[in-house]
């Protein structure tokens, strides 16, 4: 094919011309002969040939292409050339979606009879658009996660708010309940003083006093701990922690036990060695009072309770309580530290109570930073395990 014109007016030039080239051979002219596959209409076959005498006359270079698009301000990643396996007759977009590098590739056939197809890979850029609002939109950014942030803080506020107003108001209701103990034992202190014949033995006299002079010690100390709870800025339960011998502290509790009406009880104190202890020793001996009691209340007639304390690794102070009374079900021993929650069993007894007994010593426990387990089974007793660390 040379730079000469020709025109084919009908089927008889297209022959002469095809037996002149068979039978002469002349220069200049070059014979191409394509099998087209499917073109979508006629229109699109010429354009093809139209495509491929250009490339003939002009071959494709890419360079050409990445000027003519630098001239445009469209800067190609990529352009590259390949060879499809069959006739390509129309542009192609190929989306390569990424967050902050997004990309599109298109493939544009510029000769469909040799099947060859130049891809040209551009990045997408930011709507201009969102560039003249890029200021305002940063400006809305900030502003937005200041709000966000202040609102963050005002619900964690809330929360802890709430919290320790929920702390209090446990704390307050439990340690009211825990008021009856010390008024329980005036009333008998009280009882004791009007009887002149008890009152005429020293010993027992003394003893009388110095037990009420403790209760009353007692009930100044709660009072105390009531007041530093509600009125001054705490987030956790006041204690008065020292150094006491645990021996003595378990000795006081079972001294001051009450047993009920018909019942007969044997405590035994297991120990591997005298240890001091450093706790609040008003709320421990109210922990293990408590325990004691329940210990005696939810059992039968013939009681035996074992109290166990040891050292664990120098670090904590291991006390367990083991009774042998009517016991929990296992699918109730999660619910045994929730405040007013009493088992269907003591329910069905008929025995009285109020359930926040053992909400009472979990509270103080954690107010020591340690740890309360309980482990039963109806009817083969419970086992209440406090672990303090030292």
């Amino acid at each position: 094919m040379d730079r000469n014109t020709y025109t084919i007016n009908d089927t008889t030039d297209m022959n002469n011309i095809t037996r002149i080239y068979e039978q002469e051979k002349p220069e200049g002219i070059t014979k191409y002969s394509f099998e087209v596959d499917n073109p979508p209409n006629e229109r699109d076959a010429y354009d093809a040939l139209e495509r491929f005498q250009v490339d003939v006359r002009s071959p494709f270079n890419a360079a050409k292409i990445d000027s003519l698009l630098n001239k445009r301000d469209v800067e190609a990643k990529a352009i590259t050339v390949e060879q499809a396996d069959s006739m390509v007759w129309s542009v192609s977009r190929t989306d390569h979606p990424s967050k902050w590098h997004p990309e599109i590739t298109v493939s544009y056939p510029y000769d469909i009879f040799e099947g060859e197809v130049v891809n040209v890979t551009v990045a997408v850029g930011m709507s201009p658009v969102i560039m003249k609002m890029l200021d305002t939109l940063l400006i809305s950014l900030v502003l937005s996660v200041l709000l966000i942030t202040c609102l963050i803080v005002q619900i964690a506020t809330i929360r802890k708010q709430r919290k320790l107003e929920k702390l209090r108001q446990d704390f307050i209701h439990i340690m009211i309940h825990e008021l009856k103990r010390p008024i329980s034992t005036l009333k008998m202190c009280v009882s004791f003083m009007r009887n002149d014949k008890l009152m005429q033995d020293k010993e027992s006299k003394e003893a009388i006093i110095s037990d009420s002079y403790h209760e009353l010690d007692n009930l100044s100390s709660y009072f105390s701990k009531l007041r530093d709870l509600t009125f001054n800025d705490v987030t956790e339960i006041p204690l008065t922690l020292s150094a006491f011998n645990l021996q003595d502290a378990i000795e006081e509790c079972i001294e001051k036990l009450t047993i009920p009406s018909g019942k007969s009880a044997t405590i035994d104190v297991v120990s591997h060695a005298d240890i001091m202890i450093t706790a609040d020793r008003m709320h421990l001996i109210n922990m293990l009072s408590n325990l004691l009691e329940n210990a005696l209340k939810y059992s039968k007639n013939k009681v035996r309770v074992e109290i166990s304390y040891c050292e664990s690794n120098g670090e904590s102070i291991i006390i367990s309580v083991k009774d042998n009374g009517f016991g929990i079900p296992k699918s109730e021993c999660r619910y045994v530290f929730d405040k007013f929650f009493r088992s269907q069993t003591i329910v069905d007894k008929n025995i009285l109570g109020m359930g926040l007994g053992l909400a009472y010593v979990k509270l103080l426990v954690l107010a020591h930073k340690g740890s309360i387990e309980v482990e039963s089974e109806k009817g083969l007793g419970t086992v209440f395990t406090i672990k303090l660390p030292q």
